[in-house]
């Protein structure tokens, strides 16, 4: 385990009082962070030039927004009710894949796009009961298990060179490694052959949300774990620490002009009244930049 002192530490960028901010994502078209709030079912944005950060509700919970891979500006977001297309200067929404909520039970959380374009994204039981959620692939305009039987769906990454993919399943505190010919239609429908490359400490807290960082390894968002860590995508090994003045730390992504921007949001949620006051930038977006 790395020493503690001399740490980097993240600063407050944005005054947020997100309760569940998750899923943050850079946009090159527009040179601007996308993240949600979940529980407050709200987009918000955040463009580097113009500095003035906004948000926008939706119809109900959202858990995750990516740029649409086709260039055109657009963005597809995953919501309780399914995916849907949306549109910033609009704000319409079209959905192009319903999910099964189970009469609320159920709830999308984190995803990502693949090299080849297809959306990945996980669900959930809204009180993370075990094994009652998936991971899902959208792909030419339809929806597939790719591996049943998660709880709580997190970070996911291909790095480009690379024949695994990595994923985070909460509950069980691991960072997963998968040949990526083993899930899906192309491994029979087995989507549970993997490795574990990392069971996350309790001293660490639990693993969250995931980025790929500009070097090809891991960096991965700590809940009950005030930091973000790189972690090495061979050997496992933790490579960096970044903390962070927030408990619950949720998503990580980089960008920026030169790409060694790290965002970072964090959540109130789940922290008592005692730790929102000894902790009062719970549910802010955090930065640090990393060149050099």
């Amino acid at each position: 385990m790395m020493m503690e002192k001399n740490l980097k530490e993240a600063a407050v960028l944005l005054h947020t009082e997100c309760l569940l901010g998750e899923g943050i994502v850079w946009s090159k078209l527009d040179n601007s962070l996308y993240w949600v709030d979940i529980l407050r079912k709200r987009i918000y944005t955040y463009p580097l030039e113009s500095k003035k950060s906004a948000y926008w509700e939706l119809p109900g919970y959202v858990s995750k927004i990516v740029p649409w891979p086709d260039g055109s500006g657009k963005f597809l977001v995953a919501m309780q009710q399914g995916l849907a297309i949306w549109t910033k200067e609009t704000q319409d929404l079209t959905v192009v894949a319903e999910l099964d909520s189970m009469g609320g039970q159920i709830r999308t959380n984190d995803g990502g796009v693949d090299p080849e374009g297809n959306f990945w994204f996980g669900t959930m039981h809204m009180q993370a009961l075990p094994d009652l959620g998936k991971l899902m692939r959208f792909r030419n305009g339809l929806l597939e298990t790719v591996i049943p039987a998660v709880t709580i769906p997190n970070g996911i990454v291909w790095p480009g060179d690379s024949p695994y993919f990595y994923f985070i399943d909460t509950y069980t505190r691991e960072i997963r490694r998968y040949a990526r010919h083993n899930t899906g239609e192309s491994a029979g429908g087995d989507g549970q052959r993997y490795s574990t490359l990392v069971r996350v400490p309790d001293e660490l807290g639990m693993p969250d949300g995931m980025c790929l960082g500009p070097d090809g390894h891991l960096w991965v968002a700590h809940w009950a774990g005030f930091a973000v860590c790189k972690w090495h995508r061979e050997t496992g090994e933790l490579l960096d620490k970044i903390r962070v003045n927030a408990p619950h730390v949720t998503s990580c992504c980089f960008g920026g002009a030169t790409g060694t921007d790290l965002f970072i949001s964090t959540a109130r949620e789940g922290l008592t009244e005692a730790q929102l006051q000894r902790y009062p930038d719970s549910g802010k977006i955090f930065h640090i930049d990393l060149r050099g």
